[in-house]
């Protein structure tokens, strides 16, 4: 998050010093954000089912307006979603048992599951659509440019202790870099002649490739071998819908 909003600031200082105008507003908004589709699908048997819950989203923009209606937009988009552990867990145990590597009930105490939440960090720009009502401003925007995902790093390990290996399915990808596609539209209320208060919505698709890979550890005595059982790759659909709320700032 530090990262992306140094970048931001780099981004908007940098196109700001080009400027002929101080006309630029810019806002900071933080909200909800709800998975949809195969997203937030939990079938085991789809490949691009995504296990995410609802999450939170924050976002950081600058826009150059020019004219009464129309302006050009710049964003820093951040969202993290957790996974749903029980299912991905299952997805992962089914995987296993096509080896074939079959658990008994009694040995279960020896399956654990590792997975950090889905995250990306998008860098979008596009036009923007104002329409003035009264003192508000209601706008719509298109945005695209670069999504980066932070992968949830998924893990399903089978470890006996009676056994001389351990079974491992593991990510052997931790980002994807692809593109990403936002359309939204904000609500901005005065509070004072600089200020305002922002209210959004927007709706984001992108999508991230993930690279898995299936291993039996065996141990032979002070040697360790790894053997290979399986590999491949799911390509994930990332789509989102968020509601924020934050404030704007006004140069000018």
């Amino acid at each position: 998050m530090k990262k992306t909003a140094a970048l931001f600031l780099l981004i908007a200082l940098s196109v700001s010093a080009y400027s002929q105008s101080d006309n630029w507003y810019f806002s900071f908004s933080m909200g909800r954000s709800w998975p949809m589709g195969t997203f937030s699908n939990t079938d085991i048997d789809n490949n691009e089912s995504g296990f995410a819950k609802n999450g939170f989203a924050l976002l950081l923009d600058a826009t150059y307006p020019v004219n009464n209606h129309w302006g050009f937009k710049g964003m820093a988009l951040m969202s993290t979603n957790p996974v749903d552990r029980s299912w991905l867990g299952t997805k992962l145990e089914t995987r296993m048992n096509s080896v074939p590597i079959t658990v008994a009930d009694a040995d279960r105490e020896f399956l654990s599951l590792r997975a950090n939440s889905w995250m990306w960090n998008a860098l979008l720009a596009g036009p923007v659509f104002t329409v003035n009502i009264d003192r508000v401003y209601w706008d719509f925007q298109v945005l695209g440019g670069m999504n980066v995902a932070y992968l949830p790093q998924q893990k399903l390990i089978y470890e006996k202790p009676a056994n001389d290996w351990l079974y491992l399915d593991r990510n052997t990808s931790t980002t994807n870099v692809s593109y990403g596609f936002l359309a939204g539209t904000d609500f901005r209320f005065p509070i004072t002649e600089r200020i305002n208060l922002k209210v959004g919505v927007n709706y984001y698709v992108s999508r991230a490739k993930v690279k898995y890979e299936q291993i039996r550890v065996v141990k032979q005595g002070a040697t360790v071998v790894t053997e290979p059982l399986g590999d491949g790759s799911n390509s994930i659909p990332i789509e989102m819908f968020s509601g924020t709320v934050g404030f704007v700032y006004y140069l000018n």
